[in-house]
């Protein structure tokens, strides 16, 4: 394997690390701490629960900077394992995570140290034990991702794998939580349109074809597909509601996918998944089973994502033949990094509400 240039290995493994731990203390916790964040999240908590006490705001607050610490150092011991690794080791070695949880665990002994120079405030052991907990965690996902058979270990794809799952459990632990405030908005807005349902969940197929229930808001009438069967929305189609409209133009309609994410049906980037004997419409009018096309079964070798290389680049209504083709060409090239931007570019869908445009969405 070909040496990584030494100014390269630094910007790809040691930089974000750095980056990392001098935001942690001097910005993060600090924000985190700040009486402006207090009352924003104060203001949020009355207004979802006016009625509810103060200690229960102040121990709501403390849940919530707790987890955030909990995610914050569990992502240091990440960057730490990686820094220490650099791409040229195995892909999981004990020694490598014993010296990251070292190094990590040191650094957050160190934060609680600093904090007893910061006016008014004191370390704390309880939070020394969070960001602990975060840590461990993070290295034992990281120690089970690599014990798994995979491609080899210096393929793109052997790495993409390594990462990829620690990093789902991650993100969509973090989404849900920061996601709260939509979990009260949006239910409401379904429930008022037209009474029915909030939530509905569909079958869907997963890695290796096995079946699974993904979870939606509701963004269709009820009993939309009753006569239809399983078809794919259209542009301006009927059974989309108002609210649902909103939901799908912003993709709020699929968040409820981070609990099948959290869960392992789904990774957030991958091939689309599919209903169990969906069909395409054809120019003609003619019904083909999605089976029928080349490239189906392939796109099944990984997780289906929330998001991906067909719903980034390709309108909703691209032909699948397109779409599965995509599918592949994100098999074949999957790796870390790839991910990130696909993730990145879609809150930019989100942002501008682009998802069921029929232009170029990026």
């Amino acid at each position: 394997m070909t040496e990584m240039p030494t100014a390269k290995k630094f910007f790809t493994y040691v930089l974000p690390l750095l980056l990392w731990m001098a935001l942690i203390f001097p910005v993060w916790n600090r924000a985190l701490g700040s009486s402006r964040i207090y009352e924003t999240f104060a203001d949020v908590f009355r207004w979802l629960l006016p009625h509810a006490s103060r200690h229960a705001l102040d121990v709501s607050y403390i849940v919530l900077r707790k987890t955030l610490h909990f995610f914050e150092y569990g992502f240091l011991a990440f960057l730490f394992y990686r820094a220490f690794r650099a791409g040229q080791k195995p892909l999981w070695s004990k020694k490598t995570g014993v010296q990251a949880v070292a190094a990590a665990v040191a650094y957050g002994f160190t934060d609680e140290y600093l904090q007893s120079f910061v006016p008014n405030r004191v370390g704390s052991p309880f939070d020394w034990a969070v960001d602990t907990a975060g840590i461990v965690t993070v290295i034992a996902l990281l120690s089970w991702a690599g014990g798994r058979p995979h491609p080899g270990p210096h393929s793109r794809p052997g790495r993409a794998l390594f990462l990829k799952r620690p990093f789902d459990i991650l993100l969509s632990g973090f989404g849900l939580l920061v996601s709260i405030p939509l979990w009260v908005v949006i239910p409401l807005a379904v429930r008022l349109e037209d009474r029915g349902p909030v939530f509905y969940a569909q079958e869907r197929v997963g890695r290796n074809g096995l079946i699974f229930k993904a979870l939606k808001f509701r963004s269709m009438v009820k009993d939309a597909e009753t006569e239809s069967g399983p078809v794919q929305a259209v542009a301006r189609d009927p059974r989309v509601t108002r609210v649902g409209r909103i939901l799908r133009a912003t993709a709020m309609d699929e968040l409820p996918q981070l609990v099948n994410i959290l869960k392992g049906d789904m990774s957030f980037v991958g091939p689309r998944a599919l209903r169990p004997n969906e069909r395409e419409v054809t120019g003609g009018g003619a019904a083909v089973p999605l089976t029928a096309i080349p490239g189906y079964a392939r796109r099944h070798l990984v997780r289906p994502g929330l998001t991906g290389l067909a719903q980034v680049y390709l309108p909703g209504e691209a032909p699948r033949r397109k779409k599965f083709r995509c599918d592949l060409l994100y098999i074949r090239n999957r790796s870390f990094w790839l991910d990130l931007k696909l993730i990145g570019l879609s809150f930019w869908i989100t942002f501008r509400g682009k998802w069921e445009s029929r232009e170029p969405k990026v």
